[in-house]
């Protein structure tokens, strides 16, 4: 499928670029024309394309250091300009009961969802220097409700969603826009134990009224499409791409 060519000429950062979500949005902004500074810890973060469409940097969201080599790679992909569209896609999750969570483990979600992001978003928008450009936040269901030994990433993806609404509101007159995108259930690898056992994989798929899982390149499209033009007046909102997953109530389940 074609995609609209509405961010040629621009580049984008991505943190958390080199799986799942992360990889599809790397993709599907470059299908979009798009240069791409890959950001990650892991290696296999450039491999969706050659050098002169994609920068790798690997390195940790929390390290200013990487925030740093980020916009310099940025820049140097760019040809001087800086990027327009930045992508927060970095995952930490450190399951574990609120009562028994480790002060490390809580700190570290906070740090990599939520410290990461407004670091990264504030260099951005100085970077940008009066320029119009877009952010798009992967936000999740968790922002909304609760599962048990998911506290700290419900609160750290609460506070995201809060720091989307702030962005928009404070950078708006800058012609900066600030959004997010909510997930559902996308099987990729660190979930893998759900969506390989039968029974909890049905058990999932009981709580979509779509009655399927989504994937990672229909999250892509979707984080695409608030980076773009088409969506040049949207900002400040959350767009949930999750099969109706969170518009439905428990008792649903009982029809």
């Amino acid at each position: 499928m074609s995609r609209p060519q509405d961010l040629a000429g621009r580049t984008a950062i991505v943190t958390g670029a080199a799986q799942g979500i992360g990889a599809a949005v790397t993709g599907e902004l470059l299908a979009r024309g798009a240069r791409v500074v890959a950001v990650d810890l892991a290696a296999e973060a450039g491999a969706l394309g050659g050098p002169e469409r994609v920068a790798v940097v690997r390195g940790d969201v929390t390290d200013p250091a990487t925030v740093a080599a980020a916009f310099a790679a940025a820049g140097a992909l760019g040809g001087g300009d800086p990027p327009s569209v930045l992508v927060q896609a970095a995952y930490a999750g450190a399951p574990a009961p609120l009562d028994g969570q480790q002060d490390e483990d809580w700190e570290r979600v906070l740090q990599v969802v939520l410290s990461a992001a407004r670091r990264f978003d504030t260099a951005f928008v100085r970077a940008l220097d009066g320029r119009p450009g877009a952010i798009v936040h992967l936000a999740s269901p968790h922002a909304f409700g609760a599962v048990p030994g998911f506290a700290a990433y419900a609160a750290a993806k609460a506070a995201l969603l809060a720091l989307t609404r702030a962005a928009a509101v404070e950078w708006g007159p800058r012609g900066v826009r600030c959004n997010a995108v909510a997930p559902g259930f996308v099987p990729v690898e660190r979930n893998r134990h759900v969506w390989t056992d039968p029974e909890l994989s049905a058990a999932m798929l009981r709580a979509s009224p779509l009655g399927r899982f989504g994937s990672a390149a229909e999250v892509a499209r979707a984080v695409g499409f608030l980076a773009g033009e088409d969506a040049s007046f949207v900002n400040g909102t959350c767009l949930a791409v999750d099969g109706g997953m969170t518009a439905m109530l428990p008792e649903a389940l009982l029809r």
